[in-house]
């Protein structure tokens, strides 16, 4: 294993919060090294190996952790001090410590915008890749959704079927308790989860019916307490109640999570599709995976999938080799590397990549879009990071039963009105 000391301090912090790894072994002219850091190991070491392949002679020396939170925290603290890799992995949008606009307010995003691939991109993923001034600071490489995720094998065994309407999501709940199983896992152990239920049923609530209620908010004529955020919320500890998740939420982790999801003892759960990839490490084979969307009304017509950008990729603004880096970034933009990426994560294509087939998690997610039944995730639109992180620790509380509902939607309010 090789390892630069910076590297060997990003790798003793995320040992420190969630475990990671590195690759490489040494041995490249400073030229032909590129360093880069990622949240996830499986798809991000997929590009780099075809990336290393493509380009002989090319060493590519990596740092994976395996969660999210801890990945944002250490790559935030490592930017600041001066230790960060060339190529990161962000988010997009605002609203995040490790989104595009945040972290191009800072200074630490190269700008992308003389790239070759950058004038092809579509306005929409421009105005999650760019900065305040419109400048592109990041590379999208992949789509998701956040739906109802689905055992099919477990799902079948059950006999029971998919709900389509919210009615049938709590009938749903009570039948599969009745078998003796866990309607939908849930894992708020893992802060970012806490997200997931809410935005998706956010999306068919307020954000579908109503696309300009972040701007309302914005000018001052719109509050989460006084929205449909509350029936949202409210739908959410319903289900609770019904006994639609496993036993103590906030005591299950992420991975633990996907155990129950892939070895069938829950029969689904309302997350990314993408993490789809972590539940088939704990299933039987063969196992087989579908997703739909999630319901939040009697109508099933109107039922909206939260749809987003979701992998992107930066470089450092103080990158030891930006030459390496923007060659990395190229590739992620191209047909091959966009369909190896979205394969390899379970997710579709941000951008052209004409060999890419999409199976039966993702012909939802581009049937959504297609039909313009489909929102943005709302956090790419906040103005600001802490009113994602008071969503997500007061979510937590709410399940304990430590605050109630206007609580949480109060403080998300306050959140939004707070400068950056």
């Amino acid at each position: 294993m090789r390892s630069t000391t910076a590297f060997a301090s990003v790798c003793l912090l995320a040992l420190t919060a969630s475990g990671c790894s590195t690759s490489g072994d040494g041995g490249s002219a400073t030229g032909q090294v590129l360093t880069l850091a990622a949240a996830g190991q499986g798809p991000a070491e997929a590009a780099v190996k075809a990336f290393e392949k493509a380009n002989p002679g090319v060493e590519v020396k990596t740092t994976y952790a395996q969660d999210d939170a801890s990945y944002q925290q250490q790559l935030r603290t490592q930017l600041s001090s001066g230790t960060a890799p060339d190529v990161f992995r962000i988010w997009p949008g605002g609203g995040s410590t490790m989104a595009v606009r945040d972290l191009a307010e800072d200074g630490m995003m190269m700008d992308l915008s003389g790239e070759s691939w950058a004038p092809g991109m579509s306005a929409d993923l421009k105005a999650v890749t760019s900065d305040s001034e419109g400048k592109v600071r990041a590379v999208p490489v992949t789509v998701g959704a956040i739906g109802a995720i689905w055992n099919d094998r477990a799902l079948a065994k059950s006999g029971l079927d998919k709900p389509t309407t919210w009615s049938e999501v709590l009938a749903f709940c009570e039948d599969a308790r009745a078998k003796d199983v866990v309607p939908f896992a849930l894992g708020l152990k893992s802060a970012w989860v806490a997200q997931l239920l809410p935005y998706s049923l956010a999306s068919s609530l307020v954000y579908g019916p109503d696309p300009g209620f972040t701007q309302k908010q914005k000018d001052g004529k719109a509050t989460f307490a006084k929205s449909a955020w509350k029936e949202a919320v409210d739908k959410e500890l319903e289900m609770r109640d019904a006994g639609c998740f496993n036993d103590s939420p906030n005591g299950v982790g992420y991975d633990e999570q996907m155990q129950m999801l892939g070895q069938g003892k829950a029969l689904g759960a309302v997350h990314v599709v993408s993490a789809v990839e972590s539940a088939r490490t704990f299933a039987p084979q063969g196992t087989t995976f579908s997703m739909t969307p999630f319901p939040a009304t009697d109508q099933a017509g109107s039922t909206y999938l939260p749809v987003s950008v979701g992998i992107t990729y930066g470089i450092n603004a103080k990158a030891k080799n930006p030459a390496l880096a923007k060659k990395f970034m190229a590739f992620l933009a191209s047909p091959e590397g966009q369909n190896l990426y979205a394969t390899e994560s379970g997710s579709s294509p941000a951008l052209s990549s004409p060999s890419f087939k999409p199976d039966a998690l993702q012909r939802p997610v581009l049937n959504a879009v297609e039909t313009k039944k489909s929102t943005v995730y709302p956090d790419q639109s906040w103005p600001n990071a802490k009113v994602q992180q008071e969503h997500l620790t007061s979510t937590q509380e709410l399940f304990n039963g430590t605050i109630n509902v206007s609580t949480l939607l109060d403080r998300m309010d306050k959140a939004f009105g707070e400068a950056k």
